[in-house]
């Protein structure tokens, strides 16, 4: 029973001090729990405008962007033989991306999808 409420305690500490380190601007990529690198947004950003940076920013890297679901779009680059695809899932305050096939550079995507986002906070 001991154990039991030391990791509960330690994961409640933990969740405090992520939730604090999560406040405010928007933070770079990293790797998430689920496998996919992970964009957390600074507030809520309107679901159109992540919409738009997403579309823009794969376009802007040379990737085929199709929208899949109305919260997913589908990101392919084809060279020749070789192929490489991803899954990019969002809310109005988080981004996810997740490889499906190949390696479509997840953080140059994040990176371009950011900018697009802070030229969007400009205007």
């Amino acid at each position: 029973m001991k154990k039991m409420v030391k990791i509960t305690l330690a994961s409640a500490v933990s969740l405090l001090l992520l939730a604090g380190c999560s406040a405010g601007g928007i933070q770079t990529g990293e790797e998430s729990m689920s496998g996919g690198y992970e964009l957390t947004l600074k507030g809520h950003t309107k679901t159109e405008a992540v919409h738009d940076a997403i579309m823009k920013a794969g376009e802007a890297t040379g990737l085929k962007m199709t929208e899949f679901k109305s919260n997913a779009i589908i990101a392919e680059r084809t060279d020749g033989d070789d192929s490489a695809s991803a899954t990019v899932t969002f809310t109005n305050d988080k981004i996810i991306i997740m490889q499906e096939t190949g390696d479509i550079d997840a953080d140059d995507l994040l990176e371009a999808i950011q900018e697009e986002l802070e030229k969007e906070e400009t205007h």
